[in-house]
Parts: C-alpha cells; structure tokens; sequence
C-alpha cells in the first residue's frame, strides 16, 4: 500500500495521467481540420513517389512554387495514419497534447521556490487548450510543442545566469531551430522568443551576448529546408500578410469569437493584473517574464490563432503566482477529487470510440463529393477556400480544384481574392468563371451567391444537400443521375478509403 502511494505522489504518477487525459481529449475531438486532407496528400506521393513536389498538380488555375511550410509535419501525420490508422490521428494529437503539458511543468519545475506539479492546474491548461484549438490535428500543434521546449531552454538559462551558474543548453536551440523550421512555419515564433529573452537580459543588465549569439547562429539555419535560402523570404512574406477574409487570423474581439475565446483571453489578461499587484504590493517585477507574457498576449488578441501561445508562458512562467493564491490545504484535497476525475476519464477513452473516422457531413460535403464519384462528373470543380483539399483527395484526379487551404503556400492574392469576390455576390462575381475554366462549382448554400446561381441559365442545380450544392454547366447537364447513400456507416466506412489516386492504399480503415 506504501509503494502505490508513493508512486501516485511521483512525477512518472503525474505523467501518466496528464498522458491519459491528453489521450481522452484527443478521442473526444471531433472535428478533422480542412488541410487535413492536404497533408495527407503530401505524405502519401511523397512517400510513393521519394521526392518533393515544387510544383502544385492539384489546381487549374495559375500557381507559384509550392513552398510547403508544413510537409515535415505532414510525413509524421502520414506515418501515423498509415500504420495505425485511424487511432493514428487520435494518438499523434495525443502526443502533441502531452508534449506541450510536459514542458510547461519542466519550465515550472525551475522556477525560484517552486511549487509542485499540480494535476489540477494541468488538467486546467489542457481543458482550456483543448478549447481553444477545436481540431487538435492541425500542424501548428507540433509549433506549440517547440514552443513551450523554447521557454524551458530560456528560463532555464536566463536562471542559472542569475544564480551564478554555467549552462550551455541553451545551444540546443540552433539544432532544435533546423527540425521545427522542416516540420512547421511557426519556427519564427522560436526565433521572436529568443529576441524577448535577449532584450530582457539587456534591459536588466544580465548576460545577453549569449541570446545574441544563439540569435544569430539560428537565422541562418532556417535556409536548411527542401527550399534552400527562397524559404527565409517565403515565411517573411507568409508572416506579415494580412488575411482578413480568414477568420482564425481575426481578433479576439471579433463577433465570432468573443464568445468562444474569452477564457484564454480572460485568463491572460488576469496574470496581466496579478503582475501589476505583485509588483505594487512586493515591489518585485521580472521584467523578461512579463515581456514574454505581453508580446504572446497582445498577438493572441490580434489572431486568435496564436491565442495558445500566451496560455503556454501563463501556464509555464507563472505557475507560483497562480498557486500562491490558493490555500495549500485546499489544493491537496482538490489535487485528490482530480486524480479520481482523470482515472474515470481514463476508462471512458474506449466510450469516444478512437478507432472511428470523425466523419462530419455537416462540415465536408461528403454526400456531395459521393455524388460525383458515382456520376463520374469530370472537370474543373470551384469550390470554397477551406473545401478544397477533402474535394482532391477524394476527387483528383478525375477534378481539379480551383484553390485550397494552401493559399500563400501555391497560390496569389488575385486567385484569392477572385474567389471571395465571387463567394461574396461582389461587384463581377463572375468574373472568376469567367477567368478560369470552371466547369463544376461545389459550395456552402449558406453563401450570397448561390441564390444568384439558382437563377443563371447558364448554370444547372443537379445537387442539392442539405448544406451543399453542385452546379455544372448546362450544356454538360444530364437528366437523370445516381443518388449518394444516407447512410453515415458507408461515408465513416470509406472516409479515407478512395478509388481515386490518393488513399488508394487502403490505409487508415479497417474493412
């Protein structure tokens, strides 16, 4: 009875179970992101093929160099779904979970007189974090794991300069800055990070050569990619381009999000306050802690994307402010109440049923796609920005696409901007049809302009879902066409097994 309790005190105790509702969370996700699919795609013709694709083949209208920011990513997503299938995606998004807790308590272990671990806490950042990114197989995941390795490789050093000590483990970061530069774009976070902690250190007249040198050794290595040096003006570019028309790079403030993000912001906003008090009350005030905390908050606020960012340096820099205001007494019995949610958590993992496809005929037009596969409709098929890469994975390459999620990676503003002008029923809406040759257009009934194409003679309904609906030209109408299953057990079924080019290896399902 001693040693389980002893081990239940233990740190490998606390991994386990921050592992366990990592993996809860990620079986609990419902929702696979538009790219997806687009990084799939990449995965499997690079690995059927051995090489690099430079060159989009996926689209019909004008494109550039494929700068792929996140095709490392997209080999590990593949491998994961290849040979574990669908728990694949469930255990990558666990994994991505669990990485990013465990370095919050490694940067929260260094800390001056610092607390312990606390379930509770933990369980707090993972809930809130889960929140805030609705579909945890996304490739900026991996970003947030690096990031939250960034801020332990820091603190860590910017500590043990203060307390007189010698480490070189902050070079580990330049290595570190060539694996996150191949496997996501977010590298320039790391980058921006280590520009705070240099800045601090002057500013506090501490040692900041050593953040200068590690500054500038690490720029250089982001030319190390598939890419060679074009890459560097690539993530300049990508990194300050404004995307108005996508709403996950508007403000926290914005109608649409308000009312969802609010506890990050809320959360962020509190520590804001807690430092001011601290420093009002104590007169005591970390000045590089605070910086890292108001840079990540204000571009949390600005895209709500980068929202995780902020959550990781509260949750990682100011685990003892945050303790310090419960009484400790309290804590032991909370910390208790939590390890008996987590271990009835654990058990209800096999309940989120982690070997089904999320199949979501709401979000995708999956009987719409069907519909076309079955018809053996050909041709090249407009449809919404976020569509575009499930409509190639399960189409091409009978149809190409107009555009996809992709966007500054392949394509230009002007192929972009064609496409919300028509999306939109702006002034010459059609002036996209009439630029690219179009001859299947798929899209969202909810958008202004499919009640203007229900009534252009030139274009046929020959699809109308419940969300989704299909156009063709209508001198290639038919007059009678097979109709898609309603059965959601046949679309789950074959949500990743295709007749088409990609998916052809029967991966990710079992029969």
């Amino acid at each position: 009875m001693d040693r389980i309790t002893t081990f239940c005190k233990s740190k490998a105790f606390i991994y386990i179970m921050l592992f366990l509702l990592s993996l809860f969370f990620a079986s609990s996700c419902n929702d696979y992101d538009y790219d997806l699919y687009a990084r799939f795609i990449v995965g499997e013709n690079f690995f059927d093929k051995g090489v690099f694709n430079y060159n989009d083949f996926l689209s019909y209208t004008p494109t550039h160099k494929w700068f792929d920011h996140e095709y490392g990513a997209s080999l590990i997503y593949y491998l994961f779904f290849k040979y574990l299938g669908i728990f694949g995606i469930v255990l990558i998004q666990a994994i991505t979970l669990f990485l990013t807790a465990f370095f919050i308590t490694k940067t929260q272990s260094i800390q001056k007189h610092a607390y312990p671990v606390m379930l509770s806490l933990m369980s707090v950042f993972l809930l809130i974090y889960s929140h805030q990114n609705p579909s945890l197989i996304r490739c900026h995941m991996m970003s947030f794991v690096f990031f939250a390795l960034f801020l332990y490789i820091l603190e860590k050093t910017r500590i043990w300069e203060i307390n007189g000590k010698k480490t070189n483990i902050i070079w580990l970061i330049p290595p570190l800055i060539i694996l996150w530069n191949n496997l996501h774009g977010g590298v320039v976070s790391g980058i921006g990070i280590i520009a705070i902690y240099m800045f601090g250190a002057l500013i506090s007249r501490q040692n900041w050569q050593k953040y200068l040198s590690v500054f500038v050794v690490s720029i250089p290595l982001l030319a190390i990619n598939p890419y060679g040096a074009e890459y560097l003006n690539f993530l300049l570019s990508a990194n300050t381009k404004s995307r108005v028309m996508i709403t996950e790079w508007w403000d926290v403030f914005a109608n649409r999000h308000i009312l969802y993000y609010y506890p990050l912001f809320i959360t962020g906003a509190f520590v804001v306050l807690l430092n001011i008090l601290n420093f009002l009350n104590k007169k005591r005030f970390n000045l590089t802690k605070f910086l890292v905390l108001v840079t990540t908050l204000y571009l949390g606020m600005i895209h709500v994307k980068l929202l995780s960012l902020p959550m990781i340096v509260v949750f990682s820099l100011y685990h003892n402010e945050i303790m310090s205001i419960f009484d400790r007494k309290k804590i032991k019995i909370l910390e208790k109440l939590v390890m008996i949610v987590l271990f009835v958590l654990a058990f209800c993992i096999p309940l989120n049923h982690p070997n089904t496809a999320r199949t979501d005929m709401n979000k995708f037009p999956i009987k719409e796609v069907e519909f076309l596969k079955i018809n053996n409709i050909k041709g090249n098929l407009l449809t919404e920005f976020g569509l575009g890469s499930y409509v190639s994975y399960k189409l091409y390459p009978d149809n190409l696409i107009y555009m996809d999620g992709r966007y500054e990676e392949v394509y230009s503003d002007e192929v972009f901007d064609d496409l919300m002008n028509f999306e939109k029923d702006e002034k010459e809406w059609d002036l996209v049809l009439k630029k690219y040759p179009t001859e299947i257009i798929l899209l969202n009934k909810s958008t202004p302009v499919y009640k203007k194409l229900i009534k252009f003679k030139e274009w046929v309904n020959i699809y109308d879902g419940n969300n989704y609906a299909i156009f063709i030209k209508k001198e290639n109408a038919r007059k009678n066409y097979i109709m898609p299953s309603d059965d959601i057990n046949y679309y789950r079924k074959n949500e990743f097994l295709n007749k088409g080019y990609f998916g052809k290896t029967n991966i990710g399902t079992k029969k």
